[in-house]
């Protein structure tokens, strides 16, 4: 046995380095970026509010304005989310995406799967320089992204939701070089922290206004989720019954909900 074998040699070195993928080093204008889109969502009292603030924050910051929110159960059903939130190009995209194109998505193949899962974000430069793509997602690139749509740059960056589902933020753009490897570092460590936002949030809107009542409207709350009649509910609560049918009125108004009926169900489901 040499020595040779035993150490590595200056050129093996150097080539084990050129194989190792190099991190950018963030610049204090990137955190600023980023600290400013999670100001611009943590304000976000519910779902919807979360997913309008975090497409406009794009805009603002990243100057993307064509740009989508699916959600789904599991990772692979956020594709055919038939509700998606979409601005700019991507709501001219939607029809024939959900069509015809949705299934052979290029963020949903094993490769992007195994990327956004492990730093919460994919893009296209970075998927077609790692090595060959299936067939039906070069396809979805050539004829969808560039040649209809004329969209040479595209990102996903994924998101934890509440009950453990998934959200794809899909970003795009013209220009092939919009998203340079700072700006993609910028979005990896966002997807950490959106998610920790992003999670905890309620469902819907008017699951936010429930969690916002007072202590007293809770009370009120959960005695109309029990079935208990206005009379009832002044007498459990030592209150006159003009009062609760104002505080009833107040909480309808509050939520959104039309009836007593739906304030119980969204109380239960709660």
């Amino acid at each position: 046995m040499t020595q040779s074998t035993l150490v590595d040699s200056p050129a093996s070195t150097q080539t084990a380095r050129s194989r190792r993928p190099t991190r950018p080093v963030l610049r204090k204008a990137d955190y600023e970026r980023a600290f400013d889109v999670l100001e611009s969502c943590d304000t976000a009292a519910s779902l919807p509010d979360f997913k309008e603030q975090m497409v406009e924050a794009l805009s603002t910051h990243f100057a993307l304005t064509h740009v989508s929110f699916f959600a789904g159960a599991t990772f692979h059903n956020v594709f055919g989310d038939l509700a998606p939130l979409v601005e700019g190009y991507t709501s001219k995209m939607l029809p024939e995406y959900q069509e015809r194109w949705s299934r052979y998505d290029i963020f949903g193949t094993p490769q992007a799967m195994r990327q956004l899962v492990s730093s919460g974000l994919a893009s296209l430069s970075e998927l077609q320089a790692r090595g060959t793509l299936p067939a039906s997602a070069e396809a979805y690139v050539r004829h969808f992204l560039h040649a209809t749509w004329g969209m040479e740059c595209a990102a996903a960056l994924r998101l934890e939701l509440p009950g453990g589902h998934t959200a794809l933020i899909g970003m795009f753009d013209p220009r092939a070089d919009k998203l340079g490897p700072a700006e993609l570092a910028t979005l990896r460590l966002l997807s950490r922290q959106l998610s920790a936002i992003s999670r905890s949030l309620p469902v819907s809107r008017p699951k936010a206004a429930l969690a916002g009542l007072s202590e007293r409207q809770q009370q009120v709350v959960q005695l109309v989720a029990d079935g208990l009649s206005n009379a009832d509910i002044a007498e459990t609560l030592s209150l006159a019954e003009d009062s609760v049918k104002k505080y009833v009125s107040r909480i309808l108004a509050a939520t959104g909900c039309q009836s007593r009926m739906e304030l119980a169900l969204l109380a239960r489901s709660r």
